[in-house]
């Protein structure tokens, strides 16, 4: 999808260039009777694009044929100085080829009636195209073939695109200057041979299009990133930042692409796939990030019979430079809604399925500092799993067991470093199920420095083992899991519910004893936990300790002995 986005964007740019740069050489001119000036058979170099033009008609025209034909000769800034002189109410071009080299690929495309109108001071008001086909080649068969529908651009400077064109950046600080107001196409279709894949897609548009000359010229990343091996991390350690940058010298204030289809052949080559997108949105893109990105209506029928689909999947404040130094992208919101999969499990056979949902997703993370959040929420609303769809998998039989056909869960986080006191708080953590209950943690952490967000994974570790475990308190609420387990037990012992319900209670006040030793604070614990276990109502256990309980105390010390240097509370509602 980036591939079609990236082509939308300099689509318009390419047709106002190409427009332009006709007028660099005049084989054959005439003028009619109303002024307008006739241009046929040119053919230039433009970079690494040559452009052919059977025949053009200008209307207006600010610059004789000579000054014209001289449009784009000279260096930078010649050009740049005849641009800006460059006026014309109306330019007409019945057809335009492009050929170029694009590492080991060609690439030629034909534009058809271009419309261009308003040139003024090497700025084009309106630029329209009535379609345009594009194909690319490769040495080894692969090909691929675009066919783009009618398009319109609004604002194209083309001071600023024969610089994109030609310049390579030398300046670290140049500035980013508007190329295109904007742009639409209404419909492309692609078929790539070597992917053996077909795109259909309705209408593509951009807005508010910046940019600068690439440090690095584009053929040399293009052909960079096809020598890419998988299996070599260090193969070229500079391609990333070189990307990166590359992204950075264009702002783009939106982009966004309706109604993608995508249907290919996978494995095996008789079951094809289909990929569809009602919409992909894409705002505030600048510095190599993303200020929001969303992907809406998507769905996925894979080759090998498996289904995934979802309402909307988004992003907010991304910013691709924080890979540099971490292993996934900085963002501060990431969402998820109405995703529904049903996916074939080869493991266990033909028949079994994992299928499942979730109603939504939604995580914020705020305040960064250096590769991490300070503070962060989430929440997961109605996890279903289909458990009964996988047969008798090792890991869901026991739940079958149970008499869960299939679980339903959701869930709460939030989390936050107070740089004040020194502290990270967790809470609440918080597990819903239905038919079985809830749990609700909060703990609280001390001592800990910035350290622990350093890039530097030596120093991020050193800091997470000084700090120290400061408080800790476990809610549990409703029986359902309890009950569920205890009919089971009785079941498999041939006894009734009490007497499995009794038998585990003193079963667990011996294994919290045996782990925690029998001092006092122990015992309170025991003593709640069979309670609840009794009478599976609201069960609330809290460890506090003024000085923390670091890591290394956890190895040089006995689980009793830290109870016990503990303020302990131990609660079940009965």
């Amino acid at each position: 999808m980036q591939k079609l986005i990236s082509r939308n964007v300099i689509f318009g740019g390419a047709l106002a260039l190409s427009s332009a740069a006709a007028l660099a050489t005049l084989p054959r001119a005439t003028r009619a009777a109303d002024g307008a000036l006739a241009l046929d058979n040119l053919t230039f170099t433009l970079g690494a694009t040559t452009y052919r033009i059977p025949h053009l008609e200008l209307k207006g025209a600010s610059l004789s044929a000579l000054e014209m034909a001289a449009l784009f000769l000279g260096d930078e800034k010649s050009v740049e100085s005849r641009l800006a002189r460059f006026a014309a109410k109306t330019v007409l071009i019945p057809s335009l080829s492009t050929e170029r080299k694009v590492g080991d690929a060609t690439e030629r495309a034909v534009y058809r009636d271009l419309v261009v109108e308003g040139v003024a001071a090497g700025r084009v008001a309106s630029l329209r195209a009535s379609g345009a086909e594009q194909t690319v080649e490769r040495p080894d068969g692969r090909s691929a073939h675009y066919i783009w529908g009618a398009s319109q651009a609004r604002g194209v400077d083309l001071r600023q695109l024969a610089h994109l064109a030609t310049a390579v950046r030398v300046d670290p600080q140049e500035a980013l200057k508007p190329v295109i107001d904007e742009e639409s196409v209404e419909s492309l279709a692609i078929e790539d041979k070597g992917e053996r894949m077909a795109v259909k897609t309705g209408r593509l548009v951009a807005t508010g299009v910046k940019g600068r000359a690439l440090a690095t010229p584009p053929g040399q990343l293009i052909d960079r990133l096809g020598k890419i091996d998988p299996d070599r991390t260090d193969a070229d350690p500079a391609l990333l930042k070189d990307l990166i940058e590359a992204v950075a010298s264009f702002d783009v204030a939106g982009i966004e692409v309706r109604d993608v289809i995508a249907a290919g052949k996978g494995e095996p080559a008789d079951k094809p796939y289909s990929i569809r997108a009602g919409r992909i949105a894409a705002s505030r893109i600048a510095g190599a990030g993303v200020g929001d990105f969303a992907l809406e209506n998507f769905s996925l029928q894979s080759s090998d019979g498996g289904r995934i689909a979802f309402g909307r999947f988004g992003l907010r404040d991304a910013r691709l430079a924080s890979l540099l130094d971490g292993p996934f992208p900085q963002l501060s919101h990431l969402e998820l809604k109405g995703l529904d999969a049903d996916l074939p499990d080869g493991r266990m056979g033909e028949t079994s399925r994992m299928k499942f949902s979730l109603s939504d997703i939604e995580a914020n993370f705020a305040d960064f500092r250096e590769i991490a959040p300070t503070k962060l929420s989430a929440r997961l609303d109605r996890l279903a799993i289909d458990l009964a769809a996988r047969g008798e998998a090792p890991s869901t039989a026991q739940f079958l067991a149970l008499g869960y056909r299939d679980i339903d869960l959701s869930a709460a986080l939030a989390g936050e470093w107070r740089e004040k006191t020194q502290e990270a708080v967790f809470a609440p953590m918080r597990v819903e199920g239905r038919d079985m209950g809830a749990a609700t943690l909060k703990v609280t952490f001390g001592n800990v420095s910035g350290a622990v967000f350093s890039s530097m994974a030596l120093v991020s570790r050193a800091a997470a083992l000084a700090a120290s475990l400061k408080s800790v308190e476990l809610a549990l609420e409703g029986g359902g899991l309890v009950d569920r387990l205890l009919a089971l037990e009785a079941k498999q012992q041939k006894s009734s519910m009490e007497k499995a319900r009794a038998e585990y209670a003193r079963g667990a006040d011996l294994a919290v004893t045996a782990v925690l030793g029998g001092g006092d604070k122990a015992k309170r614990i025991a003593d709640a936990v069979s309670a609840y276990i009794m009478k599976p109502r609201r069960l609330v256990l809290r460890l506090a300790s003024e000085k923390g309980i670091n890591a290394f105390d956890a190895m040089a010390r006995k689980p009793a002995e830290i109870l016990e240097s503990m303020d302990v509370e131990a609660m079940a509602e009965r």
